[in-house]
């Protein structure tokens, strides 16, 4: 067998490289992608590390780190409870809202046009602002040593109420007044609860309490002449109330109708108590026939017409009526009557008020002769 040829050495290109075989048994050079594997055989003891030859990030928890970490979790340790569940407020840790948030919900909007009342701040003012409004009604004190308003108010979700003036200083008038925008004034009738058949007044001089009646959006008293001494008034304001407002009958000579009213309640004039009129009391014969006067309601103070019949045989009681000043009449209402009974018919008054329309009592007899007859009739308001 011939020997391989020699070469020289210098002839070969240097190279480096690691390789392994695949399992088919080829040979695979060891790369980034594919690197060598390595088998551990038997147990594994633990490796050192050392910083120097294995570099950490910046922060990593080492011995160095550790006593500021250990600081910091202690810090955050003490700030948390004991125990989980309900705590007192002195045991429980607060929450503060953001500095920005002009509402509790996300993307609200407050209305405008309102502002708070006096003296209410945040939610809780604004929640007592909801419960005075919601209540029964609201009240406000003021008192004055000079000529100025004593009370002001809104009066929105209120109809009315009272002012007490609990002093009303020496020689001076206060004016009540109500307003819809605060600026522009006018007078605020108001009636002195002491006092029965007391009329409207805009002014007091004298302490006591005045209700009054309004829609306007605002109310108050003012002091529009003083003189000397301490004006103080307590103004009530009510949901609802009485009418209070208008004019008493009872103080004057106001009259309705024909009835005049006076300070004692003495009714003069018509009142309407009725008007009767006996017909006949004469027997009638055998099938006779009674026919009575035709009267007019001309006073136009009735509203009905009455006819009462007795008899001790029997008949038939009718009411006529004429619609042409008695020219011809029309039976609109009968009744019979028994032997020895009695009969009354009353109608309602139609037509026009007049002597044009007349009404009128009749009676027919039956087969037998009477020995006693009654029959009357009668204008009445009822």
């Amino acid at each position: 067998m011939p020997n391989p040829p020699v070469t020289f050495p210098a002839l070969f290109t240097p190279a480096n490289a690691v390789a392994f075989t695949n399992a088919d048994g080829t040979a695979q050079t060891v790369s980034t992608d594919a690197p060598l594997p390595v088998a551990f055989a038997g147990s594994v003891g633990t490796q050192a590390v050392s910083a120097v030859s294995l570099p950490l990030p910046n922060g990593a928890a080492t011995a160095a780190n550790q006593t500021t970490t250990n600081t910091s979790l202690a810090a955050i340790s003490g700030q948390l409870p004991a125990s989980l569940g309900l705590k007192t407020a002195a045991a429980s840790l607060s929450v503060g809202l953001a500095s920005d948030l002009a509402n509790l919900e996300p993307a609200a909007t407050a209305i405008t046009g309102t502002t708070m009342p006096t003296g209410g701040t945040g939610l809780t003012g604004w929640l007592s602002a909801i419960y005075r409004s919601c209540s029964e009604g609201a009240t406000l004190a003021g008192s004055v040593t000079s000529a100025a308003v004593v009370v002001s108010t809104s009066n929105n979700l209120y109809m009315g109420g009272s002012f007490q003036v609990t002093s009303a200083g020496t020689s001076c008038t206060i004016t009540y007044e109500q307003s819809n925008d605060g600026i522009n004034w006018v007078t605020l009738p108001v009636i002195s609860a002491a006092v029965a058949n007391a009329a409207p007044a805009t002014t007091s001089t004298a302490a006591g309490i005045y209700t009054y009646v309004s829609s306007a959006a605002f109310v108050r008293a003012r002091v529009s002449t003083y003189t000397s001494g301490t004006v103080s008034v307590v103004l009530s304001q009510k949901q609802e109330v009485a009418p209070s407002s208008g004019v008493s009958l009872a103080g004057g000579s106001a009259g309705i109708g024909s009835v005049s009213v006076t300070g004692t309640a003495t009714i003069s004039g018509s009142v309407n108590l009725g008007n009767g009129f006996t017909d006949s009391t004469t027997a009638l014969a055998a099938s006779a026939t009674f026919t009575g006067t035709g009267r007019a309601n001309s006073a136009a103070q009735f509203a009905f017409f009455n006819a009462t019949a007795f008899a001790d045989q029997a008949g038939t009681l009718f009411i006529d009526q004429s619609l042409d000043t008695g020219t011809s009449y029309q039976a609109i209402a009968s009744q019979a009557l028994a032997a020895g009974s009695g009969a009354n018919l009353s109608v309602r008054l139609c037509g026009a008020v007049g002597t044009a329309t007349l009404y009128r009592v009749r009676y027919v007899n039956g087969a037998g002769a009477q020995t006693t007859f009654r029959l009357s009739s009668s204008f009445s308001a009822s």
